[in-house]
């Protein structure tokens, strides 16, 4: 399932080991967004590292589903396109 990562993090340090979680799982499309195709177990994993490192009475981290009736309703205004999965053959 596609997901919208959003966070807002206090402290720079937390900040960082966030962002290098989250880009495990997605791709960054603004500062503190991150959009992929991600399985529910890796999900699952995304949330157990996440909830290890922030601060959970100053920190926020949101985590939303994009189904794919509203994927194609995405719109961009300014910069940036639409994240899109792409497969890989290794030879």
């Amino acid at each position: 399932m596609k997901y919208v990562i959003a966070f807002d993090i206090v402290d720079d340090r937390i900040r960082s080991k966030v962002v290098k979680i989250l880009s495990e799982y997605a791709y960054r499309v603004q500062k503190s967004v991150f959009e992929g195709l991600i399985s529910k177990e890796s999900t699952e994993e995304m949330q157990e590292k996440l909830a290890r490192v922030i601060d959970q009475k100053s920190d926020s981290v949101r985590i939303y589903p994009l189904c794919g009736n509203c994927e194609p309703e995405v719109r961009i205004i300014g910069i940036g396109s639409k994240v899109e999965q792409v497969d890989y053959i290794i030879l």
